[in-house]
């Protein structure tokens, strides 16, 4: 035991020591993805601008390129913006760290932004900088952030439930004495949950979560106000009022699992304009059935069909026929059939499109031919099948590729900026460059630290 304990003792653990390590650690992970992508040559971009706790602006980016069997996406880095957050400053930023790494523009084949002015303006934005420098780049607006567009579309009959909720869970919330004494009166009840949620509006999830949580405990909440001799126990006594929360709470429980679907990691074109485009369907089937009288999409609606009525009828065939025309207008150049040869090459549905060269067509007509491939099809994931294939059919195959490539949301840079204010805290508010933290807690790829290692000469201490 003292003997490990003296071993233990010999390391040093100063604050410096603990930087350095990172810096190295940042330094060689960042010298491995340039140097991959650099062999490959062709990378995607994501890219988010947020501000920090100390109020400082920071310059988020993750990357998307191929990497031997399998496309690869990684942090990329994390820049301050040192004054303004214009679209030229980003670009300018954007473009030194890629001149630094060996990268040009004329390589990146896409870059997905939130749609911000700063980003997506036609003259001075992020993006109209870019195409000047690569007129082909293919420009995304994410999509968990077009969906939250479109469900922010209310109409006038629903807004002011939404508000009523907002202004009761405030109440609630107000005070932290009101707080325990409605989770006192919660568990009293037997109610499910004890505390009541805020809304968040730049959460994507927390309008469906605040009013789910309202109507589970509508009933906790009513005697709450009424204690209190809150106008808003009136509301809850109403069985329309109640009526349309439940409806608000269902379609925003919809809207958020479509959000969450298109979370995550290796999210493309195709997987996310499939999910889109499959909620618009079920928009449009709710539409009829709706007016058919029928409720049964819509669970806790469902339960006051008692109270039905052809006025709140009407308020939710207007609020779907809203949201087609929203999806339709936020959603409006999303198609990919002509790219059902990427998703499956062997099907007999799967023709080439339009834009494919004559050299294309011959490499997918002789592809589908071709059983050893048609074999392994089946057992490899897609990025990598055409990979796999690019030795035999590599303008088919580089095609596929820069299809898969791009990304379709910024959900990796809103990941980031979670890891952003776990490091950087209110302790730590001085800290201005944490690219070197946030790259070695959020790469994919480890630092190699044998070779770091190899690198040092240990000095035990005297």
């Amino acid at each position: 035991m003292r003997k490990t304990t003296k071993e233990i003792d010999k390391v040093p653990l100063s604050d410096n020591t603990i930087s350095r390590r990172i810096n190295d650690m940042s330094a060689d992970i960042e010298s491995v993805v340039l140097e991959k992508i650099r062999i490959n040559e062709k990378f995607a971009l994501q890219l988010d601008e947020s501000t920090d706790i100390s109020g400082h602006a920071q310059l988020l980016a993750n990357v998307r390129f191929v990497d031997g069997d399998a496309i690869r996406e990684n942090f990329f880095f994390c820049k301050a913006l040192p004054e303004k957050t214009t679209g030229e400053e980003i670009f300018r930023v954007t473009s030194e760290y890629l001149e630094q790494g060996g990268l040009k523009w004329e390589n990146c084949t896409s870059v997905c932004t939130d749609g911000a002015a700063a980003m997506v303006g036609r003259t001075k934005g992020f993006v109209s900088r870019v195409k000047e420098r690569n007129p082909d780049v293919i420009v995304t607006h994410c999509f968990l952030h077009r969906e939250a567009l479109v469900a922010k579309t209310l109409p006038a009959d629903l807004v002011p439930v939404l508000d009523d909720v907002v202004r009761m869970v405030n109440f609630v919330k107000s005070r932290p004495v009101k707080s325990r004494m409605f989770a006192a009166l919660c568990e009293e009840m037997g109610a499910k949950h004890k505390t009541l949620l805020f809304h968040t509006e730049v959460r994507w999830l927390s309008r469906g979560k605040v009013l789910v949580r309202v109507y589970e405990l509508r009933e906790e909440l009513k005697v709450f106000l009424t204690n209190e001799r809150s106008d808003y126990a009136k509301l809850l006594a109403s069985d329309e009022w109640c009526a349309r929360l439940a409806y608000l709470a269902d379609i925003f429980h919809h809207l958020n699992e479509l959000n969450t679907r298109m979370q995550g990691r290796n999210e493309n074109l195709l997987t996310s304009t499939d999910k889109i485009n499959g909620f618009r369907s079920k928009v449009q089937l709710w539409h009829q059935h709706v007016e058919s009288g029928n409720l049964e999409m819509f669970t806790l609606t469902k339960q006051w069909q008692g109270v039905y009525t052809a006025a709140l009828g009407e308020i939710i065939v207007k609020h779907l026929k809203t949201l087609e025309e929203k999806l339709s207008f936020y959603f409006f150049s999303v198609s990919t059939e002509c790219l059902d040869w990427v998703r499956d090459p062997y099907s007999s549905a799967s023709v080439g499109g339009k834009d494919m060269t004559l050299q294309e067509q011959e490499e997918l007509t002789e592809l589908r031919q071709n059983r050893g491939f048609k074999l392994r099809f089946a057992d490899l994931p897609l990025d990598s099948f055409w990979l796999d294939t690019a030795k035999e059919f590599p303008g088919l195959a580089n095609k596929a590729i820069l299809t898969l490539l791009p990304f379709s949301t910024t959900y990796l840079c809103e990941m980031s900026f979670s890891s952003l204010i776990a490091i950087k805290t209110k302790d730590r508010e001085r800290l201005r460059a944490v690219d070197e933290e946030l790259r070695v807690c959020l790469s994919s790829i480890p630092a190699r630290i044998s070779a770091l290692c190899s690198a040092k000469q240990a000095q035990v201490s005297h």
